[in-house]
């Protein structure tokens, strides 16, 4: 009795394996926030951060005490303001004109309400300043307000700039104020410019003067 077999299987064949790539690791660069620079300055910054944080945060929690040292600083900024320079701060209660004084002493408070009240147009006090002048023939005062107030005159004050000031041998008090104003024309607003002359003793004025007024040219 014959025994059939079988051929044995065929061997399989491993493939050859392929070379395995070599990879290379990138460097980690370093951020410019981790520059010692950037860290110096982090250093520096994060204190005042973290205090105005802490600060808004006191606040939230403690509006009325808040509120209470926000009156009592403006107050105290008030208070100081007043005594070294005479007006309240951001500008309350002040004159908007530039005007400058020689003092009570020499005269330029009397010649700052003689400007003011030909300015506003007030003949009243006008004529109780130009009662003193020491003068033979005064300027008449309804005249100076129908030409050069706001009022009266149409005109706009822009500036009173004491340009000039000097004291003679007897005392007296020599100042030129320049004042610039606008006023209506035909093309428009013209612009202007006046200086008036001052004499002043023990501060009151004796004498006044129109030097010249006239137009700018455009």
């Amino acid at each position: 009795m014959s025994m059939i077999t079988s051929p044995p299987p065929a061997q399989q064949t491993k493939a050859p394996e392929s070379p395995k790539k070599e990879v290379k690791l990138t460097p980690i660069r370093r951020r410019m926030g981790d520059a010692p620079a950037a860290l110096f300055v982090k250093s520096l910054l994060r204190p005042i951060f973290k205090g105005i944080y802490y600060l808004l945060q006191a606040i939230r929690g403690h509006k009325l005490v808040t509120l209470g040292i926000i009156l009592l600083l403006l107050i105290s900024i008030s208070v100081t303001s007043f005594a070294t320079t005479g007006s309240l701060p951001f500008g309350i209660g002040r004159d908007p004109f530039n005007f400058s004084t020689n003092g009570g002493q020499n005269g330029g408070e009397h010649v700052r309400n003689w400007l003011y009240a030909l300015r506003d147009g007030n003949l009243t006090q006008l004529s109780l300043i130009q009662s003193e002048l020491a003068m033979s023939q005064p300027p008449d005062p309804q005249q100076l307000i129908a030409q050069f107030s706001q009022p009266q005159g149409h005109l706009q004050w822009k500036s009173i700039n004491l340009i000039a000031v000097y004291t003679q041998s007897d005392t007296t008090v020599e100042s030129f104020y320049a004042i610039d104003f606008t006023s209506p024309g035909p093309g428009g607003q013209t612009k202007g410019t006046m200086i008036w002359h001052f004499t002043t003793v023990q501060g009151r004025i004796i004498s006044l003067d129109l030097v010249s007024a006239r137009s700018l040219l455009q």
